[in-house]
């Protein structure tokens, strides 16, 4: 499988929910919204960390992201983002 998205690119991380309507990636609503540019996909593979474990199948992707007018560094599930225009950043 390949990654959705690549390095450089634009997104804005967006609300995922559960079955259950509650959201899936706890720890990442507060930066729901919030655009920013792709550093870096890893492969989850054998390294299913914490917060994924339980979501993701091994082989998705996370994601680096600098949110945008910031130097702050989030790492997100592929289903958290959507591919934002650069225009909009």
């Amino acid at each position: 499988m390949e990654a959705k998205y690549k390095k450089d690119q634009k997104v804005k991380i967006i609300a995922v929910t559960d079955r259950q309507g509650k959201p899936k990636y706890a720890h990442n609503q507060r930066y729901v919204g919030e655009k920013g540019v792709i550093l870096d996909s890893f492969h989850l593979g054998n390294f299913h960390i914490l917060y994924y474990k339980d979501h993701l199948p091994h082989d998705a992707y996370i994601y680096k992201i600098r949110l945008h007018n910031s130097q702050t560094v989030v790492t997100v599930a592929e289903d958290e983002l959507e591919p934002c225009n650069y225009l909009s950043l």
